[in-house]
């Protein structure tokens, strides 16, 4: 479904994809986008909305989490998955949202953070 109504949007022109995006800025109410790809003839635009759907590269971790990161997998408490994320390797740490390695490397969704707080906490409890 969700498919359909994207494929709508593109067919409609009210949905576009932009490559090489550089920069995006405030402008007169709207966005301006500069892209480097050619994608425009002078590499910008006006959006009313901006949407990022990149995912970060795999194995990637947030500049704000690197050192979060690294000093559990250089205490062993949890190692790198090769899809990216980290996996636990100490039963009472429970890697939770993107960094959760495992499974897809996606951005993960709010109810999907949600769950897997909750089976966290029922792991924790449960080590009581």
């Amino acid at each position: 479904m969700n498919a359909s109504i994207l494929m709508g949007l593109f067919d409609s022109g009210q949905l576009t994809v932009a490559r090489g995006v550089r920069e995006i800025e405030a402008a007169r109410g709207r966005f301006r986008v500069r892209c480097d790809d050619g994608t425009w003839d002078d590499g910008t635009w006006d959006a009313d909305v901006v949407v990022n759907a990149v995912n970060p590269p795999p194995r990637s971790v947030p500049p704000a989490a690197a050192s979060l990161a690294g000093s559990l997998v250089a205490g062993g408490l949890a190692a790198p998955h090769p899809a990216g994320g980290l996996v636990p390797a100490d039963p009472r740490l429970h890697v939770v949202g993107d960094l959760a390695g495992g499974g897809s490397f996606i951005t993960a969704s709010i109810p999907g953070v949600a769950a897997q707080a909750a089976l966290a906490a029922r792991a924790a409890l449960a080590l009581r």
